[in-house]
């Protein structure tokens, strides 16, 4: 791993430097370009500045770590999230995409800044007089060609899931922020969330999620190109403008054919008329797309107070987005939109959720946000009992905390309610396979990532399905392409390769892709005693077996571990270690928590364990409590 050295340069960069076509100011944190400007999180333009003190070298996130993060805790994620935000930002203030690969990721190695850096020290400095140039490094044409493939793929997602319509689709993309002061990018995003949420309602029209649609922010595609991506004829867009109490918004609705615009209007109000200018907006869209709006709740938002609506927007903004900190930030202002109005039952719902998250990211997990998140939860059913998600936030909390007939009785509710609602669908799709039936969970599954194809938890998932389900060259297909479409996301996908790999007798390419598979979690080992047991090499797949043997485990690693027991024909060393697991998470957490739960889903899943489900044990193993 290469390990950058300190370099004189980084107080010359603290001063300010250009980055390409950009002027970036460490102090205010902004990065001004053609595009306008962009103002970065202290922490995101801490690793911009390493990552152009050490241009060209590969920083290692260690590095990144040690530098940043010098005494605090935090994990691989923050690192991945800050990048995720440079990137989107660069590209942003750069107002087209010449800074869409500046940041190169090398898997298990860290990252590279490919671009000019320029310092713009004050002339007399030390380090240098006038303009020193730093280092200038071309993207190789390995990347541009690893960025081609990747848009094909993107272009080219498959055919719509089972039951989906290809003739009435559409994509809410996030409306642009125009308002003088660019401050208000929470509510651009919550107006067309809004939308996109009363255009769901239809019955006969597949609308793309959020977290697929919100992903295409860059100004550099075109509606043809988005709507490529994700698999619709129609794109609405549009612009949010705020000054003072006026809000003025333009949307248009346009065809993907040949981008012609099929609809198009400009409403100002004040900011009291919001809620009647989005169900005016939703209504036109679902008029030129020949459809209805159905099933609109009663209380679509539990409010009618502008101001709690406008925190819960920021709140949900920063949900959403993420970035370090942000989920702190995004509670505090759920908490003062409930403060503002104790009645806004969506709010108490996503104040639940973001508690949970929180708590969630916490090692040990915190007694006092999970009792947060239970009253949150419950307040937002006892406020509005026909509000889907509050049920299901409610469902998760006792799902959380091994009450499965409570859980079980809210999820039910909220499929009542609103049977496309995600968390339902995942609850079904989980409900599928603990009874064996994998072929509705892939349809469902399907049909989840039809409405989300930029998502690459849910293509993971869609793969994991296939995988278990023996369809290897399909999901073989869906692990490539969450690599190459989110690189950094998951690097657990390189261990399912292999799996797939293995189980296809192609032992050349799944020890070639070895060098990919974490060492973390025992993975890298476990690849070894697949591969080496496959080919014959005992003395190797022995050792790196041994090594898997060694300490204490987690859910996966237990599971990798009788893996390769089973792989090996050894029934009764695959079931002491999971019967083992079994039995001390049943100590530690009860016999009916969700821990003992999620081993045991698992290990359904898994394809190297269908080997033990002849033996009696199984059945006994994979029982539920009681």
């Amino acid at each position: 791993m290469d390990a950058p050295v300190e370099s004189p340069a980084a107080k010359v960069l603290e001063r300010g430097f250009e980055l390409g076509p950009l002027r970036i100011d460490p102090r205010s944190g902004g990065a001004r370009g053609p595009g306008g400007v962009e103002k970065l999180d202290p922490k995101v333009m801490a690793v911009l500045v390493v990552l152009a003190e050490h241009a060209g070298q590969v920083v290692a996130r260690e590095h990144l770590l040690s530098r940043i993060w010098r005494d605090v805790v935090v994990g691989d994620e923050v690192v991945s999230r800050c990048i995720y935000e440079l990137r989107r930002q660069l590209t942003k203030a750069a107002g087209g995409d010449q800074l869409k690969d500046a940041i190169e990721t090398l898997p298990k190695r860290g990252y590279r800044l490919n671009v000019d850096v320029t310092s713009i020290a004050p002339v007399g400095s030390a380090v240098q007089s006038g303009r020193r140039r730093l280092v200038i490094i071309a993207a190789t044409l390995a990347i541009v060609a690893a960025v081609l493939v990747t848009l094909w793929k993107l272009a080219s997602p498959g055919e719509p899931a089972p039951g989906e319509s290809a003739t009435k689709s559409v994509a809410v993309l996030p409306f642009v922020d125009m308002s003088p002061g660019k401050d208000q990018a929470y509510l651009a995003d919550g107006f067309s969330e809004e939308i996109l949420n009363r255009l769901a309602q239809s019955r006969n029209l597949r609308v793309i999620a959020r977290t697929s649609s919100f992903a295409l922010r860059d100004p550099a595609l075109d509606v043809a190109d988005i709507a490529k991506r994700l698999q619709v004829n129609h794109v609405l867009e549009g612009s949010v403008r705020k000054a003072g109490d006026t809000i003025r918004v333009t949307a248009q609705l346009i065809s993907a054919s040949d981008s012609s615009h099929v609809w198009s209007d400009t409403y100002e109000r004040q900011m009291g008329d919001l809620f009647a200018m989005q169900d005016e907006i939703a209504g036109a869209v679902a008029t030129a797309l020949e459809t209805t709006l159905s099933k609109v709740p009663a209380t679509p938002r539990s409010t009618v107070n502008v101001d709690a609506y406008d925190k819960f927007l920021q709140g949900e903004f920063l949900y959403y987005r993420r970035a370090p900190g942000d989920m702190e930030r995004s509670i505090t202002y759920y908490e003062e939109a409930v403060a503002i109005d104790p009645r806004f039952a969506r709010a108490w719902a996503s104040l639940s959720g973001a508690y949970a998250m929180l708590s969630g990211a916490i090692e040990p997990q915190s007694h006092n946000l999970r009792s947060r998140q239970e009253q949150a939860a419950k307040r937002a059913v006892e406020l509005d009992p026909n509000l889907a998600i509050a049920h299901v936030r409610l469902a998760n909390f006792y799902r959380e905390t091994g009450q499965h007939e409570k859980s079980d009785e809210h999820y039910r509710r909220a499929a009542e309610l609103d049977p496309g609602e995600p968390y339902v669908v995942r609850a079904a799709i989980e409900e599928a396979v603990d009874h064996g039936d994998l072929s509705r969970a892939i349809a469902l599954q399907s049909q989840v990532l039809a409405r989300n194809p930029l998502a690459a938890s849910t293509r993971n998932n869609l793969a994991i399905y296939l995988l278990a389900d023996g369809q290897l060259e399909k999901a073989l297909s869906q692990f490539r392409q969450v690599q190459e479409i989110h690189p950094e996301t998951d690097p657990n996908v390189a261990i399912d390769i292999v799996h797939v790999l293995v189980l296809q007798g192609r032992y050349a390419e799944a020890e070639l892709t070895m060098a990919q598979v974490p060492e973390e979690g025992g993975q890298r080992d476990q690849a070894a005693a697949l591969v080496y047991a496959a080919t014959g090499r005992e003395v190797e797949a022995d050792q790196a077996l041994a090594r898997m043997t060694q300490g204490s485990r987690s859910h996966m690693e237990t599971i990798r571990l009788a893996e390769v027991y089973a792989f090996r024909g050894m029934a009764d060393q695959a079931f002491k270690v999971l019967d083992g697991k079994k039995r001390a998470l049943a100590r530690e957490h009860g016999a009916d928590s969700d821990h003992v739960w999620y081993l045991q889903f698992e290990s359904r899943l898994s394809p190297f364990l269908k080997a033990l489900h002849s033996d009696p044990r199984w059945a006994k193993y994979i029982a539920a409590a009681g």
